[in-house]
């Protein structure tokens, strides 16, 4: 179990803490509160109050806290329910949303700050290279609202068709993001300065990561509770 240090002492990371404790030790996890738009502040109460009151799953909520702190977590099959499967699914195009409305536009922001200290050339490239990433993000998000989200929004009993799309690499996205953060790294012109310059990267590596969970989520979450809606139905 994840555990936090407040006042000196080891909390356990779990649905009965404060809401309080859990964003005082872990302030990385402010990005799932905005992207489910969950509304601040709601005093003393529990993380599980606060999942009542919002209308979550407070056990689903906390497989997504623990996914978003631990690249290495995965939840135990056992601890999967298939009504979760709706709160996976609108937890996903929430961070659609996410991506196109803050932190894509967010590294953008950071990237005209680098690209005042550049030449022509330079501009030109680096606008390309990431306006081209940008496209390919959105038409994987696109895809994946058509052919995964809105098949899940009208399921039947046959889904055999979606588990190869759940199982579809994502590698292209990260080597995508590894090739822009290469480009500031090694092309960029040493007129650069460096704090603005290490900005960007921070960004980049934050948008990498964040992408990363949220394929591990699509892996570890998405596909399994699909599976088991498919066998509760068929029973």
């Amino acid at each position: 179990m994840n555990k936090i240090v407040h006042m000196g002492q080891l909390v356990p990371l779990s649905k009965e803490m404060k809401l309080f404790e859990l964003i005082d030790g872990y302030p990385q996890l402010l990005s799932i509160f905005s992207r489910l738009n969950i509304v601040l502040p709601f005093g003393d109460v529990s993380v599980e109050a606060m999942c009542q009151r919002e209308g979550l799953d407070a056990d689903l909520f906390m497989m997504l806290c623990n996914m978003h702190l631990d690249p290495d977590y995965r939840p135990a099959d056992r601890s999967l329910r298939a009504e979760m499967l709706a709160g996976v699914v609108a937890y996903l195009r929430s961070s659609h949303g996410y991506y196109t409305t803050y932190m894509l536009p967010h590294v953008a922001q950071h990237l005209e700050r680098v690209l005042e200290h550049c030449d022509a050339l330079s501009q030109r490239v680096l606008r390309s290279f990431y306006d081209d990433y940008v496209g390919f993000l959105a038409s994987h998000f696109e895809e994946e609202e058509r052919d995964i989200f809105s098949i899940i929004d009208n399921m039947s009993t046959t889904l055999d068709a979606l588990f190869s799309m759940l199982e579809a690499p994502h590698g292209d996205i990260d080597d995508r993001t590894n090739d822009i953060a290469s480009l500031v790294i090694k092309s960029l012109p040493e007129g650069v300065p460096t704090p603005l310059r290490c900005s960007l990267l921070d960004h980049i590596y934050m948008l990498r990561d964040d992408l990363r969970r949220h394929s591990a989520v699509e892996m570890s979450l998405l596909r399994p509770l699909v599976a088991k809606y498919q066998k509760s139905v068929e029973r």
